[in-house]
Parts: structure tokens; sequence; C-alpha cells
């Protein structure tokens, strides 16, 4: 089962790369497929470099399918107890806790990255804490 890749979503990752960074011109195809996941090796045609689909992710390196992480990361956010997402999933409570681990750095890389250099005053914080509050409560009374 070949899982549907957008080559256009994807921009070489080398420094040196004259193409570096830029998405949608028609440099990246597939060199590739490997793992029992179908996983794809991309190839930038500008400078050669290889790089892995998953590249930049939560899932680089994983070799569980990309659901499966996902669903149980999601039972985490729901159940709270990682011993018993562990035991209804039958993964190992320290698998759980790696791919816990590789999806909080991703957020923290996310979060450091959108919200760099914002320069908001006093009045905005209280504004976005405000709405923030507002919705955590509406929220509580919905369940």
């Amino acid at each position: 089962m070949e899982s549907q890749i957008n080559l256009q979503d994807h921009s070489c990752c080398h420094g040196g790369c004259p193409d570096y960074g830029k998405r949608g011109l028609g440099n990246i195809v597939i060199k590739e497929r490997y793992g029992k996941n179908d996983r794809a090796l991309l190839k930038c045609r500008t400078c050669g470099h290889c790089f892995s689909e998953t590249r930049g992710t939560i899932f680089f390196g994983l070799n569980t399918p990309e659901k499966e992480v996902l669903d149980v990361l999601a039972q985490l956010v729901e159940k709270g107890s990682i011993r018993g997402v562990a035991r209804a999933t039958k993964h190992d409570k320290n698998t759980i806790c790696r791919w816990l681990k590789k999806a909080a750095e991703h957020c923290r890389a996310v979060n450091k990255y959108f919200l760099h250099n914002l320069h908001l005053t006093q009045v905005q914080i209280d504004e976005i804490w405000s709405f923030c509050k507002k919705t955590k409560k509406r929220d509580l009374h919905r369940s």
C-alpha cells in the first residue's frame, strides 16, 4: 500500500542548496521506498541531497505507523496515565515515553518558531489569557 506524498509540501533541507527551504519548485522526487511503513526517501534534483519524508516531524526515525503513534498520544491526553495507556495499547511504557518526549520537543520547536519575536504589549498578553480562560471555562461546562 503506497502512501500518497505531496512533493510540493517538501523542500530541500541541505543548507548549501540554492533551493534550500523553497517549496513547490518540482525539484523534489521520490528516490525509493523503504521500511514496513512504506516511507519514502526523497531526493533534491538540484543538489542531489537525499532525506526522509518524515524529517522534521515527530515520526522521523520511528518504525510505528503514524496513525498508531497519534492514537497513543491522543489517549495520553484523554487518560493522563502512561502506564494505563501502555496496558491498553500493548506498547511498552518506555516506548510511549519516548514518543511523548519527541512530541514535546517538536511542539517546543514549533512554538519557538511561531511565537518568537512577537513583541506583544501587556494589554495584548492580558487579552490572550482572558480568551484562554473563557474558552477553558466554556469547554469545562460542555463536559
